[in-house]
């Protein structure tokens, strides 16, 4: 009875902690984003952001979700004011100098607000969008798929062509992130952009480049098509199956090891069944890795689909591979 009651004691004695902490660290966000909103106002008024990019340095003492969420909020203050003629100028100034500091945070600023400027500033905005897609920085990075898919969403029967003409650069480190980019851009509410980015992808499906080849098919094409589009990315998949290229191969079966291939298990076994029987090592790795991903997902549906083929020499290898060390749960 009495170490029921402590459990019970410990147990709220933690909630009460937790519920103080997630209080602390409101307050924090808050006040952090008071800071940005005061040192914004006085860049305003005197030109100078180096209070600003300090005040956005100082969320990097926050925990990291904090941090992120005052970021966006404060970034969205930001591009609101952008819009009134009297301060554009000055944030534009600001977007085009924080796009070379060395600050993470006055990058990530610029990457925020670029896509404002497109229409004032195009060949500007798209040069230091592109410098910002490969910059050393990962996060810094991250925001620049998001301004690059701002600005492709904004108008894409106009603005998609720029996203071609990125993806066919030669530097493989732009390549690759306007391939990564196409996550930003898919929506499964505008069906007819599905033919366009499916092309797009297609266009590189056998690049042979590492950059562009791990985004491709496990990214681009698991995490962006197949989430958005997954009836209009399945046909095209059951088509580049049958191709004899081995990149192409690969591709197509990384693209099943995203979390959205459970969706559509019995599809993505049907094209895996194809690519499992391939003799070469590359592909029927692949095929295995995205096996042992649906039987993940899907394990009641999937397993004994794996068992059968276990029996078929040519799938055998790829099915005992995905099975290999599998939970018992």
């Amino acid at each position: 009875m009495k170490q029921a009651t402590d459990k019970r004691y410990r147990a709220a004695r933690r909630s009460r902690s937790a519920s103080a902490a997630a209080v602390a660290e409101g307050r924090g966000a808050n006040r952090a984003l008071e800071a940005l909103g005061g040192a914004a106002r006085a860049a305003l008024e005197t030109g100078d952001i180096d209070r600003l990019v300090e005040a956005l340095g100082a969320t990097s003492r926050l925990p990291a979700r904090e941090a992120e969420r005052t970021k966006a909020r404060f970034f969205r203050e930001l591009g609101q004011k952008a819009e009134a003629p009297g301060q554009r100028p000055r944030i534009w100034e600001w977007t085009r100098l924080g796009a070379t500091r060395p600050e993470r945070e006055a990058r990530q600023m610029a990457c925020a607000l670029l896509d404002l400027f497109w229409r004032d500033h195009r060949r500007d905005v798209e040069r230091i969008t592109l410098n910002l897609s490969k910059d050393e920085d990962g996060e810094v990075r991250r925001y620049a798929l998001g301004t690059i898919g701002r600005i492709v969403r904004a108008d894409f029967a106009r603005r998609f062509r720029y996203l071609k003409r990125w993806c066919n650069l030669p530097d493989p480190a732009i390549r690759r992130q306007m391939i990564i980019s196409v996550v930003a851009v898919a929506d499964s509410k505008h069906p007819e952009w599905a033919a366009p980015l499916l092309d797009l992808l297609e266009a590189h499906l056998g690049e042979r480049d590492p950059y562009v080849r791990a985004n491709l098919g496990p990214v681009a094409l698991g995490h962006g098509m197949l989430g958005a589009y997954p009836r209009e990315t399945l046909q095209r998949l059951l088509e580049w199956c049958h191709r004899d290229d081995e990149i192409v191969r690969w591709n197509v079966a990384m693209a099943f090891t995203s979390p959205f291939a459970g969706r559509v298990w019995k599809e993505a076994l049907e094209i895996l069944g194809v690519l499992s029987r391939d003799p070469r090592r590359f592909v029927w790795e692949a095929a295995a890795s995205a096996m042992r991903n649906l039987v993940e997902i899907r394990r009641r549906e999937v397993e004994p689909v794996l068992r059968r083929w276990m029996v078929d020499p040519e799938t055998a290898v790829a099915a005992a591979n995905a099975l290999t060390n599998l939970s018992a749960s």
